[in-house]
């Protein structure tokens, strides 16, 4: 039997999906969940579909088909699925362009993910899921094994790449150009211990190197070792009737400290590991319940940046009823402890509860809504202490220059008794200027040190939340898909972050041969208070298009366009992106990539614009 060939353009998107999760672009993952409510219903409706579904078999990554070159259509799609499957979305043509991670070239982000480490920083939604992550393994082995070692089947793949980089900080000027090189090593496995037990293994482990400024990678060091985001192990135990899934995901990985472009370009190496163990019971034929605990903590790798150190401890259950075997109605409920390592950042809790529907509409398009409330409590930041300002210390510097050129023009007296006395009268003032103005700098020191020490954030939350998602395969050549909604989630900067938005993907089947993507997004997010928060607005457009040139060769073009404006001084800007790939597949099993990405942004003030070209080559090949 002749093995499957997943579409080029799905294989170039995920080997550019992996190069931007380890070199330090986006990633893009369900995680914080328990934290912002719409996390944690992605979760749940995953494990959920996980515990239909047979345990230890490989997960079919084409959805989408197969594309046929020389009848010139994609085979394998139906729309004869039952009412009430959900609609597979995540190789949809629509999530081409609506995953940041997953769109070559992009640079669009948002704002109410920068507090989540492993959160999409795409405006769009993520195409993942918490226990198979769409850019690990089995995307790249096409849910193929291709080794048997006993009972255990083995999936292995390598990745590597290679990049030029002519501003690896995104500089206005002094940039920094760089020959930047990684090796990665694709692990799929599974074991089917009894017909309800079953272990499973996903993981892209490997190093990178830049070559002129190894200062300037995550960890400032020679080599970076990397655990993809998403790598995971987890055991699945059935129990009667309710399924129980102990896992632990780990990720050795580039970070940024904020998700606003004009930022100075903070890349910090950090790891991380989720470990929990869920459970969901199927009561009867209509009902289910949902159960999971979650232990988070991430850590700097760098001392500079471990003030974002933390430990989030989560738990949350979700109840689902399904009466007819089509739609989805049930309540859900959260509640996490954060706990900072130091005190940048406030201590605190977070509690959602809130109702959720699953409704298809057709046999071909999926509503899901959810809306509730959220509430937010934080530790109070200690007492700011201001006792002397910039004006103070401006004024003392006066004083003591203004009695230095006193003291000059009394060594020109004529009389030198009285210059004598005028020198000393002005000698004692300015020494007691200037022990003043010594004494109100150490002071000014010590509290911009504390100062800088916390973000002095102290509001807490209670609000509502929603959100809203519309999946729809319109026919076999046009996929769409829409979300919008309100929320609100961790951040860096503040104690949270509350973001409203809406996006729209939809991606197309243009002609023989040729994908076309195009999505849109706004965002409205508010920082909940203190020293640093910054409020924006962002919208913004992408397309990529791809085209068959050959049964091998595909060729493809990308653009970005965003546009932030923030309510600080000279902090708005505009961006544009262009990317131009070629792939060429020279085997079933090894594709070779050649790709080119340009960035631009023109900001308020100009001293941050920058440019940035980089070249990308990639190699996959799956043993």
């Amino acid at each position: 039997m002749t093995p499957r060939i997943n579409p080029p353009i799905q294989k170039w998107l995920r080997i550019a999906c992996l190069f931007s999760a380890v070199i330090g672009a986006q990633s893009s993952v369900f995680a914080q969940f328990s934290v912002a409510p719409s996390q944690t219903s992605s979760f749940y409706n995953d494990l959920r579909q996980r515990s239909t579904k047979p345990q230890g078999t490989a997960v079919d990554e084409s959805a989408s088909g197969n594309y046929d070159f020389s009848r010139g259509e994609y085979t394998g799609q139906t729309n004869e699925r039952a009412l009430g499957e959900s609609v597979d979305a995540s190789n949809s043509a629509a999530f081409s362009s609506a995953d940041g991670s997953m769109r070559s070239g992009s640079v669009g982000s948002t704002k109410r993910n920068s507090g989540d480490y492993t959160g999409s920083n795409s405006p769009y939604p993520s195409s993942s899921n918490f226990f198979a992550p769409a850019y690990i393994s089995d995307p790249f082995l096409g849910g193929k094994r291709n080794a048997q070692i006993g009972p255990v089947n083995i999936g292995l793949g390598l990745s590597s790449n290679a990049e030029y980089n002519d501003n690896i900080t995104r500089s206005n000027k002094d940039k920094l150009d760089d020959y930047i090189v990684g090796t990665y090593l694709n692990i799929s496995a599974n074991y089917q211990i009894t017909q309800n037990n079953a272990f499973n293994l996903s993981a892209v482990v490997g190093a990178s190197h830049y070559f002129n400024h190894p200062e300037k990678s995550a960890n400032g060091k020679d080599f970076v070792f990397d655990v993809a985001p998403g790598t995971s192990i987890s055991f699945d135990m059935k129990v009667s009737d309710i399924l129980f899934t102990i896992y632990d995901r780990v990720s050795v990985r580039p970070a940024s400290q904020s998700s606003f472009t004009l930022d100075n370009l903070d890349i910090f190496g950090v790891f991380q590991n989720d470990g929990g163990i869920a459970a969901n019971w199927a009561i009867n034929s209509t009902l289910n319940l949902s159960l999971n605990y979650n232990r988070s903590d991430a850590k700097s790798l760098t001392d500079t940046y471990n003030v974002y150190d933390r430990s989030i401890d989560s738990f949350s259950a979700s109840l689902a009823w399904k009466p007819t075997g089509t739609y989805t109605v049930g309540l859900e409920s959260s509640y996490s402890s954060i706990n900072y390592a130091k005190d940048f950042n406030n201590d605190g809790t977070t509690f959602n509860v809130g109702a959720f529907l699953i409704l298809p509409i057709t046999h071909s398009t999926v509503l899901k809504v959810a809306g509730g409330y959220q509430s937010f409590a934080f530790d109070s930041p200690p007492a700011l202490k201001t006792s002397v300002t910039d004006a103070d210390i401006t004024s003392l510097a006066n004083e003591v220059n203004n009695l230095d050129k006193q003291i000059e023009q009394a060594l020109r007296i004529a009389d030198p008794a009285q210059a004598a006395l005028t020198y000393n009268s002005l000698l004692t003032s300015r020494e007691t200027a200037y022990s003043a103005l010594t004494n109100a700098q150490t002071i000014k020191v010590a509290q911009d040190a504390q100062l800088s020490a916390h973000t002095y954030d102290g509001a807490d939350l209670n609000d509502y939340y929603y959100n809203v998602s519309l999946f729809n395969q319109f026919n076999s050549r046009v996929s769409q898909t829409l979300s919008f909604g309100h929320e609100s989630s961790l951040n860096t900067s503040s104690n949270f972050i509350t973001a409203d938005y809406v996006s729209y993907g939809v991606g197309i089947i243009a002609w023989r041969g040729a994908k076309l993507s195009l999505s849109g997004y706004y965002e409205k997010s508010n920082e909940s208070g203190g020293r640093l928060a910054e409020d924006s607005k962002q919208y913004g457009f992408d397309a990529f298009l791809t085209h068959r040139l050959t049964d091998r060769l595909t060729a493809g073009l990308g653009y970005h366009y965003g546009n932030t404006d923030s309510n600080l001084a000279l902090r708005d800007y505009y961006q544009n992106a262009f990317t131009a790939d070629l792939t060429y597949t020279v085997s079933r099993k090894m594709t070779v990539g050649l790709g080119y990405r340009y960035w631009t942004t023109k900001a308020e003030n100009h001293d941050l614009d920058f440019d940035q070209n980089r070249i990308i080559m990639t190699m996959n090949y799956n043993f």
